[in-house]
């Protein structure tokens, strides 16, 4: 935005009216996870693009670092990402149209060159910086999450100095109402520590790579049925209950003795044929022998299966290796879920910001995100947008996608004022069209109510609103 909030309007201390709610996007956290992620060095839109994102529960964008000091923006892009700020916000959208969750996930397998150092980051002088600029990431994304991913001897080092599960717990503490998740490896010094389970809302379970180029006992399958068995067993047996087990699976597999080292599951198929997909080995397992190991359909439904016995669902490693058609994985675990392409029942809601039905003194202009968001908002202008239902009784999220030069407040209603859900402050983002996500959680009855959004002080846009139950 431009043009100044200097000029005044008259206050109307209600607000409010009528009409039927629109530009409403559904946001589906489905009781069976569907977990995948998307990786960054491939082209975050691209893989997005081709993606059944309906068929996901959550998305999980893989990686993100932070810098030296801890903070994982620089400049309002990520600091140590292979992804813009852009992209993020592309596939934000995208999925969350789709009725998916999305989650920045963090550290990874292999940390980069351009991250900090995790061990001296989680130290606890440096903790709460680290903390924070994972938080601002988070929100100024408008993301449901953060999925840590910290593995082997960074992890192993981090929880020996005692400061794995204080980092989760500060973590929680930073990001209320939002998704926490990690991804653990079943080896000894691969494993997040017990402490730290009740403070996850669920944890992926990566049962693969038992064999691989440069690790592990050449003659073996990389992700068998029997790991998978063992890998739940052990998680079972460290006290991971079952809402929150989540049963990770490859899209890909790996060669030995005269066969390229790594393929993607479409690679496989686009070499071999379409009656690899029904396989889950090409060549002889041997350990002198020349073979690729990795996981077909038959074997991905037999251990989507056993993720909805045993546990709360299915984690991929990755989707741009998914074949497509008939032949794709991702449709497989559906498939044996049950439910095709349409999300499952609404649990949250998305409102534009413009959508509203009645107002008083507010405009409209073009956002720097897509589409448009609401200016001019002086102290005791009013946004009203009718016909909002509240499903259920009980807590819920309410975040505001927000841009101020110097911070602000607003506050939250319902019928025309008649219940105060609340007021939030509107950080300073430097900008109109520097955007951030704040939030605060209401109790809400269950019913349908017009709700309205009041400014008792100006200086500031909005985006939009979502509203999660908890």
């Amino acid at each position: 935005m431009t043009l100044s909030h200097s000029f005044r309007r008259p206050v109307l201390t209600g607000l409010l009216a009528a009409l039927a709610l629109c530009g409403v996007a559904s946001s589906a956290l489905a009781q069976t996870k569907v977990v995948g992620y998307l990786p960054g060095w491939k082209g975050l839109r691209a893989v997005a693009d081709r993606t059944d994102l309906t068929k996901l529960t959550h998305v999980n964008l893989a990686f993100a670092n932070p810098s030296g000091s801890g903070a994982f923006l620089s400049n309002g892009n990520p600091a140590c990402m292979d992804a813009s700020a852009a992209d993020i916000q592309y596939v934000v959208q995208k999925a969350h149209a789709a009725g998916a969750k999305v989650l920045i996930s963090v550290a990874g397998g292999a940390i980069p060159g351009c991250s900090g150092n995790w061990q001296t980051l989680l130290q606890p002088g440096n903790r709460a910086a680290t903390v924070n600029g994972l938080a601002q990431f988070v929100n100024t994304f408008g993301l449901d999450g953060a999925d840590i991913d910290i593995e082997g001897a960074v992890l192993t080092a981090i929880d020996r100095a005692g400061n794995y599960t204080p980092f989760i717990q500060a973590l929680r503490a930073a990001l209320p109402g939002k998704l926490i998740t990690a991804a653990t490896a079943s080896y000894e010094g691969g494993m997040v520590p017990v402490s730290s389970i009740p403070h996850f809302d669920f944890v992926t379970i990566m049962s693969y790579d038992n064999v691989g180029p440069g690790w592990g006992q050449v003659g073996q399958e990389h992700s068998s049925y029997a790991m998978a068995q063992k890998d739940v067993a052990t998680w079972q047996s460290r006290g991971l209950p079952k809402e929150k087990l989540v049963l990770g699976v490859p899209f890909y597999g790996y060669g030995f003795n005269g066969y390229a080292s790594d393929y993607g599951f479409n690679d496989i198929l686009n070499q071999f044929g379409a009656a690899a997909a029904q396989k889950d080995l090409i060549g002889t397992l041997c350990a002198s022998c020349g073979y690729i190991t990795y996981n077909g359909i038959p074997t991905i439904k037999a251990k989507t299966r056993l993720a909805l016995q045993q546990g709360a669902g299915v984690m991929i490693w990755e989707m741009s290796q998914d074949a497509v058609g008939a032949n794709s994985l991702l449709g497989a675990i559906r498939a044996e879920i049950g439910g095709g392409t349409t999300p499952p029942p609404t649990s949250s809601k998305l409102i534009e910001a413009e959508a509203f039905t009645n107002q008083s003194g507010v405009q409209t202009e073009a956002c720097s995100e897509g589409g448009s968001n609401v200016g001019w908002i002086d102290a005791g202008d009013w946004m009203a947008y009718a016909n909002v239902n509240f499903p259920t009784s009980g807590s819920y999220r309410v975040e505001y996608r927000v841009a101020s030069p110097s911070g602000a407040r607003l506050s939250l209603d319902l019928n025309a004022g008649s219940i105060q859900l609340g007021q939030v402050t509107i950080p300073a983002t430097g900008g109109w069209q520097n955007w951030t996500t704040v939030s605060h959680t209401v109790n809400v009855n269950a019913g349908t109510y017009a709700l309205g959004v009041y400014a008792p002080a100006g200086g500031w846009n909005l985006n939009w609103v979502r509203i999660t139950k908890l």
